[in-house]
């Protein structure tokens, strides 16, 4: 990232965060008459702004060190790392832009039409940072993190701290909004379905269980391991009614090297 892009990154990201502000300002004194579901996702939506604000300023800070040490030998040694923050960065920002587009869905029917205003300004001002992300519509450079077990780690935990904003703490999601994982085609299918969604991501309308989505859904490829990955996927498949195949973290990774040149998001006609 030269200097000049840093900077246009930092203004643009300044800007954001004045519109952020300004929409908290808007919900702390409309809150009250607003749906539980609204709430829900706005309790939600600043827990995920909070961390997603943690991935940009590290995303900028290693940016300005491989800028100050570009003359250095040692720069090489940490591209491959700088490459992998820009992506997990991407994939902060892609999560924000569908919660502020379902946010101002909703408050286009149930207002304030201000606050879906506010919303909308967000998801457009995160969708131009990134693309001017440096590592933007690019492959990653390497697979992305094979190590680690599975057996290890608890699948629950991660859902709730990486999927849960979304579908809900209990994996049921929020009617109308975003879609249950639990008992749905699209996790308890053919394994390599679940994992290629993880892994890329899916944007566009899907129907789950009877009910029709529309948004999108980012890529986790270089915020999750394959061993994460695999945890998650086995603890949303042990919600079903039915027994269902264990995956394997070596299916994660094999789907990981057959698609591993893939930056847009599958389509659910695509999957079927």
């Amino acid at each position: 990232m030269s200097k000049g892009q840093h900077q246009r990154i930092k203004t643009a990201y300044d800007s954001l965060q004045s519109t952020y502000d300004r929409l908290v300002s808007q919900y702390e004194t409309s809150a009250d008459s607003m749906s539980p579901d609204l709430k829900n996702l706005y309790a939600q939506m600043q827990q995920m702004h909070n961390r997603m604000n943690m991935n940009h300023q590290q995303m900028m800070s290693m940016n300005m060190d491989q800028y100050m040490q570009k003359h250095h030998n040692k720069m090489r040694s940490i591209d491959m790392v700088i490459h992998m923050q820009d992506k997990k960065a991407e994939e902060w920002y892609q999560q924000m832009i569908s919660m502020h587009d379902h946010i101002a869905a909703l408050h286009k029917k149930q207002g304030p039409q201000k606050m879906a205003q506010l919303n909308h300004q967000l998801s457009t001002e995160l969708g131009n940072i990134t693309k001017m992300n440096p590592s933007y519509n690019k492959p990653t450079k390497v697979p992305f993190n094979e190590k680690g077990n599975p057996a290890y780690l608890n699948g629950k935990s991660l859902f709730t701290r990486n999927c849960a904003s979304c579908h809900a703490n209990d994996a049921k999601g929020i009617a109308g909004v975003f879609p249950p994982l639990v008992n749905s085609k699209w996790v308890t299918g053919n394994k390599t379905v679940p994992i290629r969604i993880l892994l890329h991501g899916l944007t566009g309308q899907i129907d789950v269980n009877g009910q029709r989505y529309q948004g999108t859904m980012p890529s986790f490829k270089a915020r999750l391991s394959a061993a994460e990955m695999t945890s998650i996927l086995n603890y949303l498949r042990s919600l079903s009614d039915k027994k269902l195949p264990e995956i394997k973290q070596g299916d994660v990774i094999g789907v990981g090297k057959n698609y591993k040149n893939r930056v847009r998001p599958w389509n659910a006609k695509v999957l079927k």
